[in-house]
């Protein structure tokens, strides 16, 4: 009876995660657009970000991200980057971060999920999977 209380209560947390912001929009230049759900709006520096958003550039855009782990991401013009899914609950030892740069160019450096737990990172191009491993790197994808 106590593994299924123990059970309830860890899955309504990490639902509970999965609600909240995994990063905000740091910095901004020209035209930037997020993808929530089926709608579209213009950027906003400071707007949270959610699992599931697509950020897009337009040319001469770019923005800087601030993800909850500290990791950050600079996107270049004409880019789409897609957080497919984020968790960072490091006292549930619970770490997700998957990212998909569909075009355009991306800087990463890594934050707290790449140190604690380097399997976890994810980050996709149409050729292939980037592996963090705890560093930085520049990625552009035609």
């Amino acid at each position: 009876m106590i593994w299924k209380v123990f059970a309830l209560v860890l899955t309504l947390a990490l639902s509970a995660q999965a609600q909240e912001s995994v990063a905000f929009i740091k910095s901004l230049k020209g035209d930037v657009s997020i993808k929530r759900e089926n709608t579209i709006h213009p950027a906003k520096k400071g707007e949270k970000l959610f699992s599931h958003d697509v950020i897009q550039t337009e040319e001469k855009g770019g923005t800087g991200l601030s993800f909850n782990d500290g990791t950050r991401i600079s996107i270049g013009s004409k880019s789409i980057l897609e957080i497919d899914d984020y968790l960072f609950a490091p006292s549930q030892k619970a770490f997700r971060f998957d990212l998909s740069l569909h075009k355009g160019s991306a800087v990463f450096e890594s934050g707290r999920i790449g140190k604690l737990a380097p399997e976890k990172v994810s980050f996709k191009v149409p050729q292939g999977v980037v592996g963090i491993r705890g560093t930085k790197f520049v990625v552009e994808v035609e």
